[in-house]
Formats: C-alpha cells, sequence, structure tokens
C-alpha cells in the first residue's frame, strides 16, 4: 500500500510540474525569469506557511529546523536557489530545447547519485528503462532532429541544474524530516538565496495583474503542492520509479500546450509517447513483480 501511494503522490506532483509550460505560457510569458522565479517561490513559501499555521503545526516547522538546521540551510540553496539560477542562466546561452534535454538528465542522475552516495542498489533493467524513457524525451524535445549538445558555459549550467535538482531529491529521499515542515524549510532557504542574488541580477516590481494571477497558480500548484508530492513519492516509493515517472513531465506538457493553447502536435510525439509511456509502465510492472 505504501508504494502504491508512493506512486500516485509522483504521478500527481508530475502531473501539476506539467502545467507550468501553459502557466508561463499563459500569464508570465513577458516576465523577466529571474523575477518569475523569486515570486513563484515567495508565493510558494506564503502558502505553506499559511497551511502549516492552519493546521496548527508551525513548532513543527521549528523543531525540525533545530533538529537539522545546516540541512535544510544547503538542501534549500541545492534544490530550491541554486537549482533555479543555473537552470535559468542557461537558458540565455543555449536554445531552450537543448537545455529542457540536458535537464531531464536528472532522474538518471539521481540513481547514479543514490548509488554512489548511498549504496542503493538499482538493477540493470530498472537503468536500461530509465535510458529508454529518456531518448523518448530526446525524441518529443528535439523534434525528431539531431541535437547534439556542444561542451559550453549553457551546457556545463544546464547539467549543473540538472545535478542540483538531482541531489536535492535524493538527499530528501534518504533523510528523514516531517514532509510538510520540510518543504516550507527547503522553499524558505530557497527563497532567502534567491533573495540575496537580486543585487547581481536586479529587480522590477512593476508586473501586472494577469502575470501576478500566474505568479500565484504557479507558486502554489506546480511549486509548493506539487514538492509535496514530489517529497512524499520519494518517501514512499523507490528511486528508480520516481525517475521513470518524472520522464513523463514534458510529454504530459507538450500535450496540455496542444489541448489548452491549440498548439500543432508534431508526428514524433508518437514515437517518444511508446518510448516514454512504456518504459514507465514495464518499470512499474517489474517494480510491481518483485
Amino acid at each position: 500500500m505504501n508504494k502504491q501511494r508512493g506512486i500516485l503522490y509522483a504521478f500527481l506532483a508530475v502531473i501539476l510540474y506539467a502545467t507550468i509550460g501553459f502557466g508561463f505560457k499563459i500569464a508570465v510569458t513577458n516576465v523577466n525569469p529571474f523575477i518569475a522565479t523569486v515570486y513563484i517561490g515567495l508565493f510558494a513559501t506564503l502558502f505553506l506557511g499559511v497551511y502549516l499555521t492552519i493546521k496548527g503545526k508551525l513548532k513543527d516547522v521549528i523543531k525540525e529546523f533545530k533538529k537539522n538546521k545546516l540541512f535544510f540551510i544547503i538542501a534549500g540553496f541545492i534544490g530550491l536557489g541554486l537549482q533555479q539560477i543555473l537552470y535559468l542562466k542557461s537558458f540565455s546561452l543555449l536554445p531552450a530545447s537543448n537545455v529542457v534535454i540536458l535537464f531531464y538528465l536528472y532522474p538518471i542522475f539521481m540513481i547514479f547519485i543514490s548509488g554512489l552516495f548511498f549504496k542503493h542498489k538499482i538493477s540493470i533493467k530498472s537503468i536500461l528503462l530509465l535510458f529508454i524513457g529518456f531518448i523518448g524525451v530526446y525524441i518529443l524535445i528535439s523534434k525528431g532532429s539531431l541535437i547534439i549538445p556542444i561542451l559550453s558555459l549553457g551546457t556545463i549550467l544546464a547539467i549543473l541544474a540538472s545535478l542540483s535538482w538531482a541531489f536535492f531529491s535524493v538527499l530528501i529521499k534518504y533523510k528523514k524530516f516531517e514532509v510538510e515542515s520540510g518543504m516550507f524549510l527547503f522553499n524558505l532557504f530557497g527563497l532567502i538565496s534567491l533573495l540575496l542574488m537580486i543585487p547581481w541580477f536586479g529587480f522590477d516590481f512593476k508586473i501586472s495583474t494577469t502575470a501576478i494571477i500566474g505568479l500565484v497558480y504557479l507558486g502554489i500548484f506546480p511549486t509548493a503542492i506539487a514538492f509535496l508530492f514530489w517529497n512524499k513519492a520519494l518517501k514512499s516509493t523507490n528511486l528508480s520509479t520516481c525517475s521513470n515517472i518524472a520522464l513523463l513531465t514534458p510529454l504530459l506538457s507538450i500535450l496540455l500546450i496542444s489541448i489548452i493553447l491549440g498548439e500543432k502536435l508534431v508526428p514524433t510525439l508518437i514515437v517518444s509517447l511508446v518510448l516514454i509511456v512504456g518504459s514507465v509502465y514495464l518499470n512499474l510492472r517489474f517494480e510491481k513483480n518483485k
């Protein structure tokens, strides 16, 4: 039951993550990416703070922080501060398709980081299925063309962003803490990291009402709530299953953009659909039969 609940949490997280694409396209396309990230971090932190206040769990936050001060500060900085900056900066140096392809190496990085630092054993079959799913992501985003990212500053930054998110995910997988309090602390220290970077990136408070509404949505649903689900998924089921399910995000994002915004689907979507969904399905079957 715990594994099944974890799989459900992973799917819910992925569905919410997938709404980021059309959320940006509808409301915040014209907002500076760094400013958008700061607002999203702010709204996510406020939402989680209010949520914990209503549940009467603010005391738990203080207890959790006292037990693992350095962990929450470092993990929040890596996963919700540094990762965001590296990811955004790489978009200014590379075509968007290259950045997304490189970022979606993170499910593969998660497997290797967990094995290297936490001695977590992953079967060859799970790794193979993960690579097949990644090939599907590659075909989906590249639209069938041969995109080979050249080693450059942008490529390095995109890979580092992917590694940061993978490392953050593995850290929260193996560290014991109360999930809701922990996610508030991660977002809080991620936000503080972003605020400290304002002197380098600048900030403009002039923003439209439509953009604010969009940023509120992005801060609450694909960030705060999705992170809670992702955290619970990592706590409840194994890493290889979560990694495979994560590969569904770009596929669902493109499908949602097509349905909601009416953008045309490319023929290569079918190939990538078979590879990604097939790899996830086989991985779930494989884990079920263990």
